[in-house]
């Protein structure tokens, strides 16, 4: 059922296939994109009015109680989708953006922070999601203008699939850059973003 939604989903969002290698995001900066990947922008908000049977498994109450007070721009989302060889549901990349300055959260430890993260997901997802990872400043990655990031690693929400989060400060926003993966394809994508959020460009 969830490749019927996201099939769905490709038929009504539009999709822009990526010829060349750098990709501007809808949030105005650009990143190079692997050239086995195409890009999708979608609102969060309306895939989840379209999923009237609760196949995404999201638990809807708290996702709204969550966003409550949100512009609809906070709900939007980024997709990069593997063309071939892999489950696109279960393993791709995805970029959010809000209103929000990494300056905040820094006021914090990073496992407060990662705690927390792991704590959202899990009343989102209806299970108790599992923190893996956790590390402020990594060092393969690039931190440009931020102040700082967070990079966590957690369960994702379906079985066998993990989420790998990196969160840090592009122009005005606090930005996330994810990929959700099935285990036995997790270190392609973890290397894979950790690339696309390095190569970003303001």
């Amino acid at each position: 059922m969830k490749k019927i939604i996201f099939s769905i989903l490709f038929l009504i969002l539009s999709i822009q296939l990526v010829y060349s290698k750098e990709v501007r995001t809808r949030y105005g900066f650009y990143v190079d994109l692997p050239k086995n990947y195409v890009s999708l922008s979608a609102n969060l908000d309306e895939i989840l009015k379209s999923d009237k049977d609760n196949e995404m498994a999201i638990n809807k109450k708290y996702f709204n109680d969550v966003m409550a007070g949100s512009s609809k721009s906070d709900l939007d989302i980024e997709y990069f989708f593997p063309k071939k060889r892999y489950i696109a549901e279960l393993n791709n990349i995805y970029i959010t953006a809000q209103e929000l300055n990494i300056k905040e959260l820094m006021a914090y430890s990073a496992k407060e922070v990662c705690d927390a993260m792991a704590d959202t997901f899990s009343g989102l997802w209806n299970k108790p999601v599992k923190l893996y990872s956790c590390a402020f400043n990594p060092k393969n990655l690039d931190l440009k203008k931020s102040a700082g990031a967070y990079y966590y690693e957690t369960d994702g929400p379906y079985k066998n699939q993990r989420l790998h989060v990196i969160m840090l400060q592009v122009n005005r926003k606090l930005t996330s850059f994810a990929a959700g993966c099935e285990f036995r394809n997790c270190l392609t994508f973890k290397k894979d973003l950790f690339a696309i959020t390095n190569s970003r460009s303001e």
